[in-house]
């Protein structure tokens, strides 16, 4: 049983009063879970992973793309929020102050720390139970994430560098084309850089653009080491797969980025519960299987080709399994069961490399990657395989497909503000960094924040400190459990 599973086993569970021990001794088991646990993934359902956000964030998906791409996969690699929560790995890498603190922040006292874990189990636990009918069905896989990334934090470094190297040539013009909101560079944190102000902010910049490129090259690593496909929903990210991956994987020549253009349809009105029901329906699983079909005899020599193979095959194959599925969803089990067409489609953008090209890669540079994912290519994948995928051409972000995102202006913009404006008009430098200093010493970029702790836990409990000190062990734990000291956090560090 997955630590996900065990968490849910009690739907009634009230965590905001379980003794810090058992959450201690609870986290122990899922750190001995997380070192033993292999799980299944099924290479003929063709997985991925849906990277900047979703598949790490995946028991808070909410919006119409992203519940209707699961139709479209067979298996979908995300990350296991109870896992990497109680990692010890997690404070042995890098990770910016924003990010999730974890169970065991080192500054925590023992009845902070179970209070802040109470808090965020409160909240996601529920999120886990609505997502339980796809990880009980295997269409979501969680895995933990956090100890890979330790364990392959030298090869994860190279890559790093690898992409920043190809992408990361003008700051000031990267930030130019993508806000800052845009770049993930943590599981909870989109944007939300601390800048000086200061007339060259290029230098700040470039360091907040590698915290996205850090963060990519972490995701696509887990994606490659369980042979699954990274697909970026979100156009930041398609980006570094364009520029910064498919050169390093191959040539020119043999990596080629096909684009299929009969839109998917979008629905409304799905939940995870109706995804599994109808995630086998016979238009959605012969679609699959169709799809993959094409995309791996498309010849990878020259885009040219590419192309004309792939549109092809969409006019012969793809298109009337789409006319199915949308006619399903008008007429079929979909609607009968609450789901609705929205309007609105989506194309998938692949690239492709031949297998028995990964040998002959050239660049030494890329060669040196092969730790990451090259090795993980050539193992486990025959013929010719996607390198990444991608959603295109539906204008949703993050805060669309996810409950719970909060937008955060730059702290010189209005809060009453809904647009994104990245540039403030009073500077010329990109993200609104001011160019003079201000009042405030430090200056903070647009973002989005997932606030994933229930507030409520999060306060700290009003205790009568004289009957805690008279009573000792036997006063009230300050933990916010309701419980004695003695039989909750006494004795914890």
């Amino acid at each position: 049983m997955s630590s996900t599973n065990y968490l849910t086993a009690r739907e009634d569970a009230d965590f905001s009063t379980v003794p810090g021990r058992d959450i201690e001794a609870f986290g122990e088991r899922v750190r001995e879970f997380a070192v033993s646990h292999t799980p299944t993934i099924r290479q003929d359902e063709h997985p991925i992973y849906l990277g900047g956000w979703p598949s790490a964030n995946f028991a808070l998906l909410g919006g119409d793309l992203i519940l209707s791409s699961l139709l479209y996969s067979g298996q979908v690699l995300v990350r296991d929020p109870i896992a990497d929560w109680f990692s010890e790995e997690q404070y042995r890498i890098e990770h910016m102050m924003a990010a999730r603190g974890g169970y065991r922040p080192p500054d925590d006292d023992a009845e902070t720390r179970m209070r802040r874990t109470r808090a965020f189990l409160c909240t996601v636990i529920p999120s886990l139970v609505r997502m339980r009918p796809l990880i009980e069905a295997g269409i979501v896989v969680p895995v933990a994430s956090e100890p890979l990334y330790f364990e392959r934090r030298a090869a994860i470094d190279q890559l790093r560098r690898e992409v920043r190297g190809r992408v990361l040539h003008d700051p000031l013009q990267y930030a130019t084309r993508f806000g800052a909101a845009e770049i993930a560079a943590e599981d909870n944190v989109r944007g939300y850089f601390a800048m000086a102000p200061g007339p060259n902010p290029g230098p700040q910049i470039e360091r907040a653009i590698d915290h996205g490129i850090r963060y990519f090259s972490r995701e696509y690593t887990l994606a490659n080491a369980y042979g699954v496909t990274y697909t970026a929903p979100f156009e930041h990210e398609r980006y570094l797969c364009r520029e910064g991956i498919s050169p390093i994987v191959g040539s020119s020549t043999r990596v080629v980025e096909s684009v299929m253009r009969s839109g998917l349809p979008i629905f409304h009105g799905l939940s995870p519960r109706l995804v599994r029901d109808v995630h086998d329906d016979n238009s959605f699983a012969e679609f699959r299987g169709t799809l993959h079909e094409v995309y791996q005899a498309t010849p990878v020599d020259d885009s040219a080709q590419a192309e004309a193979y792939l549109r092809d095959q969409e006019n012969a194959l793809l298109r009337p399994l789409i006319a199915a599925a949308e006619h399903g969803a008008s007429e079929g089990l979909l609607t009968r069961l609450g789901a609705s067409l929205t309007g609105n489609k989506y194309g998938v953008a692949a690239a492709l490399a031949a297998d028995t090209t990964l040998g002959t890669v050239g660049a030494a540079t890329a060669l040196t990657v092969a730790g990451t994912f090259l090795d993980d290519l050539s193992r486990r994948r025959k013929g010719v395989q996607r390198i990444w995928s991608s959603l295109v051409a539906h204008n949703r972000s993050a805060a669309d497909e996810l409950d719970g995102v909060t937008w955060v202006p730059a702290s010189n913009e209005s809060r009453d503000s809904a647009a994104p404006s990245e540039v403030d008009p009073a500077t010329a430098s990109p993200w609104g960094v001011p160019a003079e200093p201000t009042a405030m010493s430090i200056s903070v970029t647009a973002g989005q924040l997932i606030w994933d702790a229930d507030p409520r836990t999060l306060v700290e409990p009003e205790i009568d400190e004289q009957a805690r000190y008279r009573l000792g062990v036997y006063g009230p734990c300050g933990c916010g459990s309701g419980r004695k000291n003695r039989f909750c956090c006494r004795g914890l560090k």
